[in-house]
């Protein structure tokens, strides 16, 4: 009995196809009279964002088309075919609105889309639903990258029906997410429709069109940890310089490394990011980062020449003493070193050291020839007077001589002494001003980042913070859900139930 039911069923769906087909011509338009449009409901449900390409400012999305529209061919009675309410048929055996997607991007966009076959019911109600891969132009700005929201477009029209013959229309302003999955680098947070009636200048007739705009919010933290932390530390190290002592011939040197290290990340950003007017905000950043490493890097040539300047024999100028010495080492808490033996001698040692020298010019005075040579006459007898004359002359000139050495290393000693503590008094100076410039380098470079990097109105924010490195709001309870930007409610993805 089952059987014979089944070879009926078969008949009856047999007969019916064949009762549809017959004088069926799937070019033909389906509408009630030729002067009226047939409507065409439209609905586009997105699956998944597979790419967004900031270079080539294309969007790859993956997306459930579902289109409906009334087929007077396609109409039958159900009681005369065995109560066979729908039916199945072929998508190319009836006849389609063509409409496709104007802001293509994909050469192969026939072979991208995949055609099932399309749904009639007894009424005439035809449903076709196709599924397909879509690339479509998107206008990325990147003038906030990588704090940044993009707003793509998928525009749905047909190509050759003007809204006279074919009126395009949606049901609802925001698009099905119901199946969405969730992007790694980009946030839904909106999912718009729009119907517009648009007037080309190729045709007089109006074209209408079913817009869908798709706003992402990208997820900042993957350039943070790779791009913006390296280029934080590379700033610290490029300070560094300042502390690195200028006798080790290593100051400028680190930091023409560091400008190289940060050159280098730039030239990875640009990579992957269009050429456009507006510069992107990471690379502004890294543009303001380098030029406060050149800048740190001249200035510790700067600090170079002031801590060499001492050999020269230039002392100190008093303003410089006093601004450099006197208020900003008090200031930046700087304690000089030690000064070198000998500049600052007790009295005692340079009084012991006069009494040597006069005790040395004493004994030149009273062992002066002439002044002792009329006694020494009438002392002595005229044989031992003259050798007495010779040894007192001889000695006399020996003493003379050690007086003469001894003043001059007393006086080489002194210019060395003063030498020394002028070279000095220059090496405070430069540390003073190694430790001045470290410090207003490092507050203009936390003042820089702070404000370049949260110039973007949807710059890092602690919510991010939790969003992506903890991965779950504890405010709802562990789910997931999409960035809030402004007054726009957060989108919850949570998985379907059916």
């Amino acid at each position: 009995m089952d059987r014979l039911r089944m070879i009926d069923c078969d008949e009856q769906e047999f007969r019916l196809l064949k009762y549809l087909m017959n004088n069926y011509d799937p070019s033909v338009r389906p509408a009630i009279h030729y002067s009226q449009a047939l409507s065409v409901n439209f609905s586009l449900s997105l699956h998944h964002i597979i790419d967004v390409d900031e270079k080539n400012q294309i969007l790859t999305t993956s997306c459930w088309l579902t289109q409906m529209w009334l087929d007077n061919h396609l109409q039958w009675n159900d009681t005369e075919f065995g109560g066979i309410k729908v039916i199945r048929l072929p998508y190319a055996r009836v006849w389609r609105p063509d409409i496709i997607l104007y802001n293509n991007a994909d050469p192969q966009y026939t072979s991208s889309v995949i055609n099932t076959n399309v749904i009639v019911t007894s009424d005439g109600m035809v449903t076709w639903l196709s599924h397909g891969i879509y690339k479509s132009s998107c206008d990325i700005n990147v003038e906030f990258f990588p704090f940044d929201v993009q707003k793509c477009t998928m525009k749905w029209a047909s190509w050759t029906y003007d809204g006279y013959q074919v009126d395009i229309v949606h049901e609802r302003e925001k698009g099905d997410q119901s199946n969405y999955h969730q992007n790694g680098e980009f946030d839904l947070i909106d999912f718009s429709a729009v119907r517009n009636v648009v007037v080309y200048s190729c045709c007089p007739e109006p074209y209408p069109d079913i817009t869908y705009t798709i706003s992402l919010k990208r997820r900042p933290m993957f350039y943070v940890f790779n791009l913006i932390i390296p280029c934080l530390l590379i700033n610290g190290i490029a300070l560094l310089v300042f502390f690195v002592p200028c006798d080790s011939g290593e100051k400028v040197t680190l930091g023409i490394s560091a400008l190289l290290s940060m050159t280098v990340f730039l030239m990875t950003i640009r990579e992957s990011l269009p050429p456009t007017e507006k510069t992107p905000l990471i690379s502004f950043y890294y543009g303001v980062s380098i030029c406060i490493v050149t800048f740190a890097s001249a200035m510790a040539v700067v600090t170079l020449n002031i801590h060499h300047r001492g050999f020269r024999g230039v002392t100190v100028p008093g303003y410089l003493r006093f601004v450099c010495l006197k208020i900003l080492g008090r200031i930046l808490l700087v304690q000089g070193d030690p000064e070198p033996y000998g500049s600052n001698s007790s009295p005692s040692s340079s009084e012991r050291q006069n009494s040597h020298l006069d005790a040395f010019r004493e004994l030149r005075v009273q062992l002066n020839p002439r002044s002792h040579s009329t006694a020494a006459s009438t002392a002595l007898p005229a044989s031992s007077s003259g050798s007495l004359d010779d040894f007192e002359s001889k000695f006399g000139k020996i003493a003379t001589k050690i007086c003469e050495t001894i003043e001059r290393c007393e006086m080489r000693t002194a210019e060395q002494t003063k030498h020394d503590a002028n070279q000095l008094e220059w090496k405070k100076v430069a540390l003073v001003c190694d430790r001045f410039l470290f410090w207003a380098f490092a507050i203009s470079t936390a003042i820089s980042t702070t404000l370049i990097l949260f110039s973007s109105p949807y710059g890092p924010s602690i919510h991010d913070l939790k969003h992506n490195i903890l991965g779950f709001d504890a405010e709802n309870g562990g789910a997931i859900t999409g960035a809030t930007i402004g007054d726009t409610p957060a989108i919850t993805h949570e998985p379907s139930t059916n």
